[in-house]
């Protein structure tokens, strides 16, 4: 929806800092709904959140196909991250509970695939509708992938066997959820130049009470107590770095290309593309990679190549040409998704079997909750 926020602001008349708030908000709704993913997976049938997740998905998409204002706008594009947020948890769960742990790696690298082609899909896509159509179009031409989502998981999801039931804690989930809302508002307040200390302390305090909480109940809403391990420690750490610096240069390079190197929009978008397009399809590969030679060859060069890029960009900077950035970013790609894959792969396989769904949970909230602080 970026590409759309010029179009959009003359249409509802906001500026664009209020319309960063489709994407925002987007994400906010799906971070809300991932801390969810564990009591879910514990409760409820693979089909029913499958099903919930698609129902709200096309709710959501109908709503902003037809949406007169913002307010409804945003509505639809919430029910739709919502929406997100529960397919993610599902396809993460179903990856950890169902796949060897020798192949675990692969199944990572294929659903990494997934969602590295969306930001490389999504601008173009929505660059092309709204140069030829009503911008509620761009909602219109995505409602048949939840329907045709529907027919494949009626007939080829099967449900598991749910050996415990978890009992939702609501003042959790509340604390959790009110924490994250005022961590992205007081972040927000960053772009006026100050931050806002009254929403700093409102995202701090509930969070201070949910860890506490979670600390010390038994069956706590998320098992943060997983982070005492050291390894999962250690990966959900740089997971976060990983995406939070992908989004931080996708925004950058493209800026930096325009405003220092006077280069056009439309090439300094394709300067990302190549990059993306290729860190996508490898993500499978270095999957297997990660299964045949396990965590070190892979973490290590990934790391490796990944610190080679950022580090020829900062050193570099004025003597970059377009061609040399192209080249650098499929280096910075490549290193960050076989790195990015393969840290949540080794994460999910240091935790029993009845914590997975908690590790998954935890790793998706760091990512998203990455890309809802990044400029978009």
């Amino acid at each position: 929806m970026n590409v759309t926020f010029p179009h959009l602001s003359k249409v509802f008349g906001l500026g664009l800092g209020t319309l960063q708030w489709i994407t925002t908000g987007y994400l906010l709704a799906v971070a809300i709904t991932i801390t969810l993913g564990a009591t879910l997976a514990h409760n409820w049938k693979e089909r029913t959140i499958l099903f919930t997740a698609l129902a709200n998905f096309c709710l959501g998409t109908l709503i902003a196909m037809l949406a007169p204002s913002f307010p409804i706008l945003m509505v639809g594009r919430i029910l739709q991250g919502g929406a997100t947020g529960l397919a993610i948890s599902l396809l993460f769960n179903l990856i950890v509970e169902r796949v060897p742990k020798q192949k675990i790696g692969t199944y990572m690298g294929l659903s990494g695939m997934v969602v590295s082609l969306a930001p490389a899909i999504g601008p173009t896509y929505g660059g092309f509708m709204i140069s030829r159509f009503d911008w509620h179009m761009i909602y219109t031409f995505i409602l048949p992938v939840p329907i045709i989502s529907f027919i494949l998981g009626f007939f080829f999801l099967r449900n598991s066997e749910k050996s415990r039931k978890r009992a939702f804690d609501l003042l959790s989930f509340l604390l959790l959820a009110s924490s994250l809302v005022f961590a992205i508002v007081a972040i927000s307040s960053l772009e006026e130049g100050h931050i806002d200390w009254l929403y700093l302390v409102l995202c701090v305090v509930p969070l201070a009470f949910f860890i506490y909480r979670s600390l010390k109940i038994d069956h706590p809403f998320l098992d943060i107590r997983i982070l005492k391990q050291p390894t999962v420690l250690l990966a959900i750490l740089p997971f976060f770095i990983f995406q939070f610096i992908n989004l931080s240069a996708n925004f950058l390079i493209p800026n930096f290309l325009v405003i220092e190197k006077d280069i056009s929009t439309a090439q300094a978008g394709f300067a990302l593309l190549p990059g993306t397009m290729l860190g996508a399809f490898l993500s499978p590969v270095f999957g297997k990679l990660y299964d045949r030679k396990g965590p070190k060859p892979t973490l290590f060069t990934g790391n490796s190549l990944l610190f080679l890029a950022v580090f020829l960009l900062l050193i570099f900077t004025k003597e970059l040409t377009l061609t040399a950035v192209i080249a650098i970013y499929i280096c910075f790609t490549l290193g960050r998704n076989m790195a990015f894959n393969n840290t949540l792969a080794l994460a999910t396989t240091q935790v029993d079997k009845g914590k997975t769904a908690d590790t998954t949970a935890l790793f998706q909230l760091a990512q998203t909750f990455a890309g809802a602080i990044v400029p978009q």
